[in-house]
């Protein structure tokens, strides 16, 4: 499991305008501000939208709850007026960027891989470009040590893959789990590579626990499978999820009554806040999970 500091050093949510404007103080390239704040953005809408939720729940009109989502919006306001700013002052820089992505992406320069599957599913990709020893070279530069025995990415790399798997219509949860806590064998593996790019990758140890988003999510395609049709749609599985939550969620990460037609919120223990998890993003997930079945 994910390290609760960690996360918690990598982004810390702001409450008003005047904390965004003392962590951007920190960031120095005019990019990297521009991504900052496309996450911070992000998050800030999250907890919104979690906010609204939890006043209704308690008493419409509460003061306290009232107060503070009033502080969190007066800093997600400052945070877009501050984006369109930089976007429009920096416009040739980011079609640059965007230019030079790999394909599919829009920031990175090449796509992250922290352990072996994510480092296969990418390999022959990058083989046919003939960029194999610029991308593990990149991969490990990106790298920073924890304070336990693994490595985690540097801010600016985790900021990129959160907003390209966005832009991507996925959830960024697997990119917050994985690309924080990356284990020493990998890091060994991409070392050898800057010297001998045709060495295998190590197989069968130090693999990833699954997201459990993506359990959750498996178990409810699984049910409507034998319940509903062979190949369900993802709006069964929707359904199905949403029928039940808890059948398919042994870990309560899903929180009771947040479901809508477009939408759940969902807790992990790492996360300061809730989550959403939109509707839309769900076909892209079931049929990557039906490539790459999960075994539980």
């Amino acid at each position: 499991m994910r390290n609760n500091t960690k996360t918690s050093q990598s982004f810390m949510l702001p409450r008003n305008r005047s904390e965004v404007d003392k962590q951007l103080e920190a960031i120095k390239t005019p990019l990297d501000k521009i991504d900052y704040l496309e996450v911070l953005s992000h998050e800030l809408r999250n907890k919104l939208d979690w906010m609204k939720r939890k006043e209704a729940a308690k008493e419409p009109g509460n003061k306290i709850e009232l107060s503070n989502r009033q502080g969190v919006l007066s800093a997600e306001m400052h945070v877009n007026r501050e984006i369109k700013k930089l976007r429009t002052e920096h416009k040739k820089e980011l079609e640059r960027r965007r230019k030079l992505a790999w394909p599919g992406h829009n920031r990175l320069l090449f796509p992250v891989a922290w352990d072996q599957d994510t480092y296969m599913n990418h390999e022959s990709q990058i083989e046919t470009k003939r960029r194999k020893h610029d991308w593990c070279l990149w991969l490990r530069q990106g790298l920073i040590k924890n304070e336990g025995d693994d490595w985690r990415f540097k801010d600016n790399i985790l900021r990129q893959a959160r907003l390209d798997a966005i832009d991507q219509g996925e959830t960024d949860d697997e990119i917050l789990w994985c690309c924080l806590s990356v284990n020493q064998e990998f890091v060994d593996f991409l070392d050898i590579q800057k010297v001998n790019p045709s060495t295998q990758p190590p197989t069968g140890r130090g693999k990833k626990a699954t997201p459990e988003l993506h359990k959750v999510i498996w178990r409810a395609y699984r049910f409507a499978s034998t319940t509903i049709a062979e190949n369900p749609s993802a709006q069964e599985v929707w359904d199905s999820l949403r029928a039940d939550p808890m059948m398919f969620d042994p870990e309560r990460i899903i929180i009771e009554d947040s479901f809508n037609d477009d939408e759940f919120f969902y807790q992990l223990p790492n996360l300061s806040a809730p989550k959403s998890y939109k509707r839309i993003s769900l076909d892209t997930r079931l049929n990557l999970l039906k490539k790459n079945p999960l075994k539980i």
